[in-house]
């Protein structure tokens, strides 16, 4: 251990998806055999995982790259902030940095690394922390469900889901369903949203084989786990690259799994792909297989969607939603917004109320709009004030909480 060289790996506010790399980067210094420790002060590299999603972020993040001065230990700076605000970066740091869509050139700051970081495996958990499907005790009582809830939609769907849970919990009594496993599908996005900072970061979509996907499922269904979360920055612009798609993904992996009784989790479903595709995901729902959704609605005003050049009709999107809790009252669906998009009125506000009173989502995580200059959406006018901003985060909390819905706030 006196010869090791020591690193700490910080991701504090990044994304699942950075917190999934620096688990990756942790197994790959680990490899070659440097000692992983819990503070920078004590290490020889600082390897600092960014995000760039919000305005809040990036300078909070830059201020601390910044202010760190610990000349034993050399700063390296990952994740989205060296390809989404690189100037900004320059202006601050002149040290080594790696945008998120070249990690793989880490390699080139340890050249005497006899393992490679590609050839490292992705990721499948968390360092610290679990995701977790189940928001109540799986073992709580009708009466004390009725307690929390009332007699609501939100009941109901818990009993749905509770229900679902003992039945896969009998079928898998000695393997692992109180951990989630994360399937990492690939990179990148193909989307061109007004507003979006991390698009030069993520860069283009870099879609895993099918055959390394099914062979990392393999080794985690043999392992005993039966709980799977897909996770992408776009995970619907799956194969686009290498001829493929998600549902061909799905059925095959679907196809491997028969003998097993398992669970999927979507992260990030575009509601483009949600419409246009719906019919692919309906033996899925139906059969409870997937029992969860997350989808990026991000407003409920077809106004403002399309300025945010998103190419759905938000009642397009009710429909879907509400046909998937018909075959499967219990499945979980949670949604993104965005609040205060520059020109966002009244009328569009009562929209995306409107959206959470039709579909009554399990989760919302709610961001408020962040402007940078270099996207299409600076130059939408009149912007939202501040307090216009808070005042309606503080009604859709409201109503929410009429809904028994908790409500997430995006990072600031």
């Amino acid at each position: 251990m006196k010869n090791k060289k020591k690193i700490f790996i910080s991701a504090e506010i990044a994304c699942p998806f950075r917190t999934l790399d620096a688990a990756k980067l942790k197994h790959y210094f680990t490899l070659n055999n440097y000692e992983i420790i819990d503070s920078y002060k004590k290490a020889n590299y600082y390897i600092y995982i960014t995000c760039s999603a919000t305005n809040p972020i990036v300078q909070t993040e830059l201020k601390t790259i910044q202010e760190f001065n610990e000349p034993s230990c050399e700063l390296i700076v990952l994740g989205c902030l060296p390809g989404a605000n690189q100037e900004e970066l320059k202006n601050i740091f002149s040290g080594k940095a790696i945008a998120t869509n070249n990690i793989q050139d880490i390699d080139t700051f340890f050249p005497d690394f006899k393992i490679k970081f590609e050839e490292v495996p992705e990721a499948n958990q968390f360092d610290s922390g679990n995701y977790v499907f189940l928001d109540t005790n799986p073992n709580a009582s009708f009466f004390k469900l009725l307690l929390k809830y009332g007699m609501s939609a939100t009941l109901t769907r818990k009993l749905h889901r509770h229900h679902d849970y003992k039945n896969f919990e009998s079928a898998n009594e000695e393997e692992n369903i109180n951990e989630t496993r994360f399937l990492k599908i690939c990179s990148g996005c193909t989307n061109n949203c007004s507003y979006c900072n991390i698009r030069e970061a993520i860069g283009k979509i870099k879609s895993r084989s099918i055959a390394s996907i099914k062979s990392d499922y393999s080794k985690l269904l043999i392992q005993g786990n039966r709980l799977f979360h897909f996770v992408a920055e776009d995970i619907c612009s799956y194969g686009y690259d290498i001829n493929s798609s998600l549902t061909e993904l799905l059925n095959t992996l679907s196809d491997f799994d028969k003998k097993f009784e398992v669970k999927w989790s979507l992260e990030g479903l575009h509601p483009t792909w949600l419409v246009k595709n719906q019919k692919d995901l309906f033996p899925f729902i139906k059969s409870k297989k997937i029992w969860e959704i997350t989808t990026s609605v991000e407003h409920g005003s077809d106004r403002i969607l399309s300025l945010m050049n998103r190419h759905y009709k938000i009642n397009d999107v009710k429909k879907v939603l509400n046909y998937l809790r018909t075959l499967n009252p219990g499945i979980k669906l949670n949604c993104m917004l965005i609040l205060g998009f520059p020109s966002e009125t009244e009328e569009d506000f009562e929209e995306v109320l409107e959206l959470l009173k039709s579909i009554r989502f399990d989760d919302v995580l709610v961001t408020e709009y962040s402007e940078f200059s270099k996207r299409a959406s600076s130059k939408i006018f009149p912007k939202v004030p501040k307090e216009v901003v808070q005042e309606r985060l503080s009604r859709t909390n409201q109503i929410l909480q009429k809904l028994k819905t908790p409500l997430i706030i995006g990072d600031k």
